[in-house]
């Protein structure tokens, strides 16, 4: 009797262990599953803020600083919309200065995301990257209309270092895919070497604040371009229209402030604007070591008009002279991310 009776004691004590071990395993389990939503939460949301700043950056436009982004849409410190961002859906953010010394220029970038019933935010600071312009041959102010009856030859190869990165051919804001399409619809009209890459989905470049800078810094006119070979690099500005009808040569900064119209031949090292278009006639050629950069028309036509020979080709050196000549505008690029939770 004595030994029965402490056994079912024993036996009891057992079950009540066993139980509260099951329970608290039960728990475990049930915690754990929690954690696990609310890790996988977390996780999207932390991408879809990810994204979020990919997105913010790639619709930022190049330029020199960002006071204009810190000043808001309407351009002025101090008002009720200064660092407003624009922003995909399910994220907001804003912009303003970045701590530290002004040079080189930075923005902070606060962003939030909602995704999955989550929430995340963070920091993103911002600044320009060290090469000027973006890495294409063009770089035009809308999605590509071109009349193309000539030919146009690319080469994303730097003329001076193979080992450079290539570039891609073309630079323009809309869909890669869309403008690749375009490159491919000209069919054998344009021809890209095997070192040209894909186009690029870019915002215009900004044109009109570039030709102010030329403006106030005393350029040369049309005189710039030369007969003779190997011209000295120069910054040179040409209000309205440039007809081109003799065999010329240049360098450095040429800024048309209208359409290019070339005639006759141009040979240039460095980078041309054309803030009206260019057109090539039938019997005339246009060759660039270097970047075009080309805006909409202001009277309709297409951005490029190409009856006759059109070649460019990627040379480095080129477009650091022309920004050694004059700074020119340069993307933004990510320079850290802070997790804010």
């Amino acid at each position: 009797m004595k030994r029965g009776s402490t056994a079912l004691p024993a036996a009891l004590a057992a079950l009540v262990v066993s139980a509260a071990l099951s329970a608290a395993v039960a728990e475990l389990a049930r915690i754990e599953v929690i954690l696990a939503g609310k890790r996988r939460t977390a996780a999207v949301a932390l991408a879809a803020c990810d994204a979020c700043v990919a997105e913010v950056l790639a619709a930022l436009p190049a330029g020199w600083d960002f006071a204009p982004l810190i000043a808001g849409p309407d351009g002025r410190i101090g008002t009720g919309d200064d660092g407003a961002l624009a922003t995909p859906a399910g994220c907001t953010g804003s912009a303003g200065a970045a701590p530290g010394p002004a040079d080189p220029p930075r923005a902070l970038l606060r962003l939030e995301a909602r995704a999955a019933g989550g929430r995340r935010a963070l920091d993103a600071l911002v600044g320009r990257a060290r090469a000027p312009g973006v890495p294409a041959l063009f770089w035009f102010g809308a999605p590509p209309g071109a009349s193309v009856s000539g030919t146009v030859t690319l080469d994303g190869a730097d003329a001076d270092d193979a080992s450079a990165p290539d570039w891609a051919g073309l630079a323009a804001p809309d869909a890669p895919d869309a403008l690749d399409r375009w490159l491919a619809d000209e069919g054998a009209r344009v021809v890209s070497s095997a070192r040209t890459r894909a186009a690029l989905d870019s915002p215009p470049p900004p044109l009109a604040a570039l030709a102010g800078r030329v403006r106030a810094a005393g350029p040369r006119g049309a005189e710039a371009l030369v007969a003779g070979d190997a011209p000295p690099p120069s910054l040179a500005l040409v209000p309205g229209d440039l007809v081109v009808s003799d065999a010329l040569h240049g360098a450095g900064l040429l800024f048309v402030d209208g359409l290019l119209d070339i005639r006759g031949t141009l040979d240039f090292t460095g980078l041309v604007v054309a803030a009206g278009g260019v057109r090539v006639a039938g019997a005339g050629r246009l060759a660039i070591a270097g970047a075009l950069w080309v805006d909409a028309p202001g009277v309709g036509g297409p951005l490029l008009d190409v009856a006759g020979s059109l070649a460019l080709r990627q040379q480095r050196a080129a477009m650091a002279t022309a920004d050694g000549l004059l700074p020119l505008p340069r993307r933004p690029v990510l320079l850290g991310v802070r997790d804010l939770g």
